[in-house]
């Protein structure tokens, strides 16, 4: 709730106090039970906010923290409304929704203390099960965007301990089913809370994730910024994560025998703004190299990468390695031009990004190529044959992705074009380091 939106409210909240839907009886008829009263405030709220009527939304957020004076009424508007979120959460997890996809989901739609709040919500939710029972990239998740958070009893009465006031917390709070009711289903790729199964395969995931959302997070810091200086040292902190953290080979060959039985997976990498389309054109290179296929979900932020886990951890890391170095690439190019206010140009970062894309693409496939023949060779395949072991693991992706996606469209770059900038970002491609991608998935 902006200031004036604030101010508007509060000032209908002193005038009137005692005016509450609740009250509105005809004769002979009986008091409502007073909780589907705030249930029908919620409804409301969320309909207004729909169709953007804010001065009726703020009508009944002031309606619904006008009950929160006394302790009894504040008891059952704070229980109603944690009711409202926890069947909106589990709607949204069997939609086929992650913590991370609603937090990303809230900074496009709503605000940063919408998703703020939803992570809060979420863990005091996820708290009812076993943590063995939920899947660890979902923990992951939560510990990224809660950093050092302890467990909440819940998010609407740790506002008010925060200084919050009722107004504002019962804002956000239905600003934030308002979100959940809205969202659309997708694609689930993660069992639902209360029934994953850990497997042996999992432990390895459950590390690099959190590094990996560390890294996207000095990335998207390093792009914000508008001081050359600072962007260098947020991607220099990148590059040192990714350096001190690469995928341990041997760790990852233990669980390929457990990785075959579960077959092909899948996992969302966010997609940030800006210079989405040259990023998601990296992410496909790197995806199709590793014998994994991307799908773009352009409007929900994210790519969704089909593949068996030990894959995936290569294509996640090195795609993230890679913008590292891209980002680092065209901060320092930046810096040594006296064009710099060119070089930090849209224009100019859009044809970097995108020359770059393509450049690591074409390595990439010459890569695979020379691996797959290296590999083949070595256990007596004839020239030009590919392994039978690799033919059928990528076909298992395929049909995975058909089953995910029934339908896609293939999507064509329309980047805008700087020569300077396509020409940095080619050179940039040249001479990134590739070491950090996983070996040619098959046989060990």
């Amino acid at each position: 709730m902006g200031n004036r939106s604030k101010g508007r409210a509060a000032h209908r909240q002193r005038s009137r106090p005692a005016e509450t839907s609740a009250n509105q009886w005809g004769p002979g008829q009986e008091p409502r039970d007073p909780s589907d009263e705030v249930r029908a405030l919620i409804g409301a709220a969320i309909e207004d906010l729909s169709w953007e009527r804010l001065a009726r939304f703020d009508d009944h957020v002031v309606l619904i923290a006008a009950r929160c004076g006394e302790p009894g009424p504040r008891a059952m508007v704070v229980g109603t409304l944690t009711d409202v979120l926890g069947q909106r959460l589990t709607q949204a997890w069997e939609g086929g929704w992650q913590p991370a996809d609603l937090h990303r989901a809230a900074l496009r739609r709503s605000t940063k203390a919408v998703g703020d709040f939803l992570m809060h919500q979420i863990r005091h939710d996820l708290s009812r099960f076993a943590r063995d029972t939920v899947h660890p990239s979902w923990w992951s998740q939560l510990d990224e965007l809660l950093p050092g958070s302890a467990h909440l009893k819940d998010p609407i009465n740790a506002g008010r301990a925060a200084g919050m006031s009722w107004l504002s917390v019962i804002d956000v709070a239905v600003r934030s089913i308002h979100l959940l009711a809205v969202l659309p289903r997708i694609q689930r790729i993660t069992p639902l809370p209360g029934t994953w199964v850990r497997t042996t395969a999992a432990a390895t995931s459950e590390v690099d994730e959190r590094i990996l959302a560390r890294v996207r997070m000095l990335l998207a810091k390093a792009e914000s910024t508008t001081f050359e200086a600072e962007a260098e040292t947020f991607t220099a902190g990148a590059a040192a994560l990714i350096v001190r953290h690469r995928i341990d080979e041997a760790l990852l060959a233990e669980t390929d025998q457990q990785a075959a039985r579960d077959g092909a997976q899948a996992r969302r990498i966010g997609i940030d703004n800006p210079y989405e389309q040259p990023k998601v054109q990296l992410l496909g290179a790197v995806a199709h190299a590793n014998s994994c296929r991307a799908v773009w979900s352009k409007e929900l932020g994210f790519a969704t990468v089909i593949g068996f886990p030990s894959d995936l951890d290569g294509v996640e890391l090195l795609f993230t390695s890679l913008l590292v170095q891209a980002t680092r690439t065209m901060t320092a190019t930046g810096q040594r031009s006296v064009q710099g206010a060119h070089r930090r140009s849209r224009t100019f970062r859009s044809s970097f990004l995108t020359s770059f894309a393509m450049r690591i693409g074409e390595r990439l496939r010459q890569t695979t190529a020379q691996e797959e023949e290296r590999v083949g060779a070595e256990r007596g395949a004839a020239t030009g044959s590919r392994l039978p072991a690799l033919i059928e693991r990528e076909q298992h992706v395929k049909e995975t992705l058909t089953e995910l996606f029934p339908q896609t469209v293939p999507t064509r770059s329309r980047a805008t074009y700087d020569a300077e900038g396509w020409r940095q970002g080619r050179q940039a491609a040249d001479v990134a380091n590739m070491d950090v991608r996983t070996k040619l998935a098959g046989p060990r």
